[in-house]
């Protein structure tokens, strides 16, 4: 179960990067079009894929690829996973208050004053969106090198 938790956690900072990158590669890269189309379709995809993130995340700090530490796990992939649930969060509540799962917001008084929370998401997902080539880069090569050594342990 260890070694498909690592290839998971590949595959799913492999997808993180490639959603990060899509609008700098997109026009090169057809295929990032779709993707980013295939994951903005729907709310139950953003859903699927934080819950599954949030587990990879579990797995990976409690059942490190050997010889990992026992209860920190890899911390870079670690890092890096909760880096994009965090983008996939934050893309979820945009989508969802621009209407784009079909659904759109009152407005009113709520753009007056903010929930606490999403004001924090708010600043998250811009802080996201600043650096998301540079971001979309490191994903990609901490990926890389947990792939290219699953043994080392990436502190």
């Amino acid at each position: 179960m260890i070694f498909q938790t690592y290839l998971l956690v590949i595959a799913y900072l492999l997808l993180g990067a490639g959603l990060l990158l899509v609008d700098e590669y997109g026009g090169h890269y057809l295929l990032l079009i779709r993707l980013r189309n295939a994951v903005e379709s729907s709310l139950w995809i953003y859903l699927v894929l934080i819950v599954i993130g949030l587990l990879l995340v579990g797995m990976k700090v409690f059942f490190p690829v050997p010889p990992g530490p026992v209860l920190l796990g890899d911390l870079v992939p670690v890092f890096f996973t909760l880096v994009v649930v965090m983008y996939h969060t934050t893309q979820m509540v945009k989508g969802n208050q621009h209407g784009a799962f079909g659904r759109s917001r009152r407005k009113g008084s709520d753009e007056e004053h903010p929930a606490p929370d999403e004001d924090m998401l708010h600043k998250t997902g811009s802080l996201i969106e600043l650096h998301k080539r540079n971001l979309g880069f490191l994903i990609l090569g901490a990926s890389v090198l947990h792939f290219l050594f699953p043994g080392a342990v990436l502190l």
